[in-house]
């Protein structure tokens, strides 16, 4: 009798597998937010230290830009120089991070003897990302080249 008395505070409770899976979807839903949001600042910020290195270029190469401007070079042209040289310094960090995450996830697959998954689409959509970066992140620089005044860029020491 008085072990049936202490079974009495015990509860049974019954969960179906759908439920579980639910909440496994709802707590991945909130991981994938986090994941998202973390590479929404990195992005952003990325961009802004590819402006500011653009917009130090274009400072230190004001005489050259009024130089091509003097001698008859189009906006178009310095606007383009300065986009595809933006391009191309984000594309390479791009190849090189691509690069970095492939030989760690190979280095980790072999310290720990499980097969790695490399998707080659998603490496590509990586870099072309990286590209776009650097190209919108690029344009103020590269407008604010395009638009000297070439006698006041050679004025300037």
């Amino acid at each position: 009798n008085k072990y049936y008395k202490d079974n009495e505070n015990y509860q049974v409770a019954a969960m179906s597998m759908e439920s579980i899976l639910s909440t496994v979807d709802s707590m991945m839903g909130t991981v994938n937010i986090a994941i998202a949001a973390i590479a929404a600042i990195s992005l952003l910020v990325g961009g802004i230290g590819v402006m500011n290195i653009m917009l130090v270029s274009v400072t230190e190469r004001t005489r050259e830009i009024g130089l091509k401007i003097a001698i008859g070079a189009q906006q178009s042209r310095i606007l383009w120089q300065f986009l595809t040289e933006a391009a191309v310094l984000t594309s390479m960090g791009g190849i090189l991070g691509v690069a970095t995450g492939i030989g760690l996830a190979e280095m980790m697959s072999h310290i720990m003897g499980t097969p790695v998954a490399i998707s080659v689409p998603a490496c590509i959509i990586a870099v072309a990302f990286s590209m776009v970066i650097g190209v919108v992140f690029g344009l103020v620089p590269a407008m604010k080249a395009s638009k000297l005044n070439p006698i006041e860029a050679l004025r300037r020491e």
